[in-house]
């Protein structure tokens, strides 16, 4: 399994813990590697600032990416 790492560009615009959280996601299976360029490259478009925890959650939400928070959904891609 390859890792991701934050190129110069990204470095300053994900807070650390909204950054982990995509990692863990990609690292649990929820995201695919595919689906987690996806969701950053995604992130840094729609927003001007740094990305905090809360906006990587709502992009999830809208994409309809499960996060185990009800525990009645399935996993489910954002393709």
């Amino acid at each position: 399994m390859a890792i991701r790492v934050a190129g110069p560009h990204e470095q300053g615009r994900f807070e650390p813990d909204a950054w982990g959280h995509l990692i863990w996601l990609a690292g649990s299976g929820i995201l695919s590697s595919s689906d987690l360029e996806f969701v950053i490259e995604r992130a840094l478009s729609l927003h001007d600032g740094r990305v905090s925890l809360g906006d990587v959650r709502a992009l999830l939400d809208g994409a309809g990416v499960w996060e185990g928070g009800s525990g009645d959904s399935e996993p489910s891609t954002i393709h």
